[in-house]
């Protein structure tokens, strides 16, 4: 993908498919650099710290969905 599809989803509950075949869930943020993204979520373990997923370019993306619907999505 490119930065241009995937700038409308920052700030948002988003389900992400990465060209590795991962699925992330969580809310995308924008990251220190342009280009570069975190998608953080809910901890695993109740009370623990939030997940992160750093994402380096916005290539690493092949798809990107509304996950507003999915609580587990939403930080």
């Amino acid at each position: 993908m490119t930065t241009k599809e995937v700038e409308p989803f920052v700030g948002k509950a988003v389900r992400v498919t990465f060209a590795d075949t991962r699925v992330v869930a969580g809310t995308l943020h924008t990251g220190q650099r342009y280009g570069r993204y975190t998608i953080i979520s809910d901890s695993v373990q109740k009370g623990g710290p939030p997940v992160q997923e750093g994402v380096y370019t916005a290539t690493q993306i092949t798809d990107i969905e509304d996950a507003s619907g999915d609580p587990a999505a939403v930080e």
